[in-house]
């Protein structure tokens, strides 16, 4: 199907057409940044797809076609090596459950500070509770420097009401 646009002779003037501004766009954009090429090959995808379901010679292009259609649509975001863009980018999401098991307590309990905020929530899928490692972990941390300090409080305690006597 074609469309066909039609401009008057006033905005044909003040207007390029599209093919020459998108054109300028992307020549004034290739010399503001550095232009890189990626490449990927779809073939490794594909073989494990094989690997699964046996796929007829129009099936298997297809799906190959559909594959460098949606990579050519994927975003890249490159960064360095000690830029850290966010939490969950080398930070494991984990069930209630898991979170439970990394710090050695309950999964009612855990669950129990997801929901009063003390771990932070990351996402809710149905009506079950994600958390990210790193939040569990600072959680952690900070539940030990409070049982340190009730301790060193707890033992002054003792000191002061043995010795006095």
């Amino acid at each position: 199907m074609t469309t066909k646009q039609t401009f008057s002779s006033s905005d044909k003037r003040r207007t390029a057409p599209a093919p020459r501004r998108a054109a300028r766009a992307r020549a004034e954009s290739a010399r503001a940044l550095p232009m890189f090429e990626l490449s990927f090959d779809v073939e490794p995808v594909v073989s494990i797809v094989r690997r699964h379901v046996t796929l007829s010679k129009e099936a298997d292009e297809a799906i190959k076609h559909e594959l460098i259609e949606m990579l050519g649509r994927a975003t890249v975001q490159l960064r360095t090596a000690d830029h850290k863009s966010g939490a969950h980018n080398d930070d494991p999401v984990l069930t209630t459950e898991q979170a439970a098991q990394l710090v050695n307590v309950s999964r009612p309990y855990m669950a129990k500070l997801i929901d009063s905020g003390v771990v932070e929530l990351h996402q809710k899928v149905g009506n079950q509770r994600r958390v990210l490692r790193s939040a569990v972990t600072r959680w952690q941390a900070a539940e030990r420097t409070r049982q340190a300090k009730a301790l060193k409080r707890l033992s002054k305690d003792l000191d002061e009401e043995i010795f006095s006597s």
